[in-house]
């Protein structure tokens, strides 16, 4: 495995930011944030607290009494699984912490979490210094040995520092490999990767309640890509490491965890690891705790994935007086295809629809064709707006938010556009009309 210049600081640390009576939290740039919502975390969900406008770039919020200390969250943007940070809370003092998406949380008042960030800074500086060492071009196995050392002493003194606090449970759980004596480049990262959860306990309450453990497995699984593997598969051998690891948990913890795990990968456009995830290991525990909303949710999502085929339909029409069915996949007239679910008593549909229309007149028919779904109760109405429309395929499907292409698509509103290839399979998603548009422009 070849030695990378970011390799010795993505593994050791997880890229996480800790924030923490007073929570007082001032923003910048101002102007980009408006409000927030504070919870305290429990392993298993967040309990709503308090939540406040943000004015002049700070939000203060005030613990009553009876706050006890925990891991609290503060949540300052949607969605807010990605936009928040952390706060390690002892119920002894007042927080204060500057935040910016850049630096993240940066605490002026708060010893715990002042302690952690300054274990962390101490770790990236010896981090730095390992690196460099190993990078040269002629190896000084004392001057790595050396810095081995300073770890370790680094490491005793920060544990002894902090045990009997909050802060105890990250310190000892970031430990990092350290050797006792010298190892090439290679070996160390081999063992380094080796180690990486060695000091993790995934049983650990207050890891469970923070987004530890999740930064940290995250960092895992896009960060370990042997030599000789595609990533797609180390990928999903990470998924597997993962999921072994956590298994010892408590079932709803490990549901809460590998959701929040494959909400990122979604973020980071990990789509198949997120399938992936899905498929083998959260929808059987999903299954097993009978959360059938959520497997209902996940099976919707990989079949809408892009790349696969979108689920087909059919429906009737007259011709020439003879009725005559047809069928999604069997469609021939276009290299892609322009699906949009509608309703012709949906106010946003008929505001649209019409931009669309003149949209499609300046593409090329063979290259884009519409097929416009009518969720319907009842065809009267369709059967009138269908006639402004000529340039399109017109289907409808009756029962409207009843009808199973609802579920199938899972749609929650009026218009809704997908982007098809020839052979019917998704290769957009946009959120609205611009977006298709935009996406169609870049795609001539």
């Amino acid at each position: 495995m070849k030695l990378k210049n970011t390799t010795f600081l993505l593994l050791m640390l997880p890229a996480i930011f800790f924030a923490q009576h007073t929570i007082k939290v001032n923003f910048s740039p101002a102007k980009d944030f408006t409000w927030g919502i504070i919870y305290k975390s429990t392993p298993t969900s967040n309990k709503y607290i308090a939540q406040g406008t943000i004015e002049n770039g700070t939000l203060l919020f005030k613990l009553d009494e009876k706050a006890t200390k925990g891991i609290y969250k503060i949540v300052y943007a949607v969605p807010q699984l990605e936009n928040n940070f952390d706060v390690i809370y002892n119920g002894e003092e007042d927080i204060e912490v500057n935040f910016n998406v850049t630096d993240g949380a940066v605490f002026q008042k708060s010893s715990e979490n002042k302690m952690l960030s300054a274990y962390l800074n101490d770790f990236i500086l010896l981090g730095k210094d390992l690196e460099k060492a190993y990078t040269q071009q002629t190896i000084d196995s004392t001057a790595v040995t050396e810095i081995y050392k300073r770890q370790e002493a680094l490491q005793r003194m920060h544990e002894e520092q902090t045990k009997g606090k909050l802060v105890f449970h990250f310190i000892k759980a970031n430990k990092p490999y350290i050797p006792q004596n010298y190892k090439t480049p290679e070996i160390y990262i081999e063992n380094l990767i080796d180690n990486y959860f060695s000091n993790i306990d995934f049983n650990d309450t207050v890891l469970q309640s923070s987004n530890f453990l999740i930064e940290k497995s995250f960092t895992y699984i896009v960060g370990i890509t042997p030599d000789g593997i595609d990533k797609l598969s180390a990928y999903n051998q990470n998924i597997d490491k993962i999921s072994t690891i956590s298994k010892g948990t408590d079932p709803t913890f490990q549901k809460k965890f590998l959701e929040h795990i494959r909400f990122k990968l979604i973020i980071y456009n990990l789509i198949d690891t997120a399938n992936y995830l899905s498929e083998w290991y959260l929808i059987p525990l999903a299954k097993q705790l009978n959360d059938t909303a959520l497997v209902t949710k996940l099976i919707q999502y990989q079949n809408l994935s892009i790349g696969n085929v979108a689920p087909d339909f059919s429906w009737d029409t007259i011709e020439n007086g003879a009725s005559k069915t047809y069928k999604l996949r069997e469609l021939g007239v276009a290299e892609n295809y322009i699906l949009v679910f509608r309703s012709s008593t949906c106010s946003h549909c008929l505001k649209q629809i019409p931009q669309l229309q003149q949209f499609v007149k300046q593409l090329n028919s063979t290259k884009y064709k519409v097929v416009a779904v009518g969720l319907e109760d009842e065809p009267t109405n369709w059967q009138r707006e269908i006639k402004k429309y000529p340039e399109f395929i017109h289907a409808i499907q009756l029962k409207k938010w009843e009808s199973s292409v609802v579920k199938d698509y899972a749609l929650t509103s009026t218009p809704s556009y997908f982007v098809l290839d020839v052979d019917k399979k998704f290769i957009a998603k946009p959120e609205n009309l611009e977006e298709l548009i935009s996406f169609i422009e870049e795609n001539k």
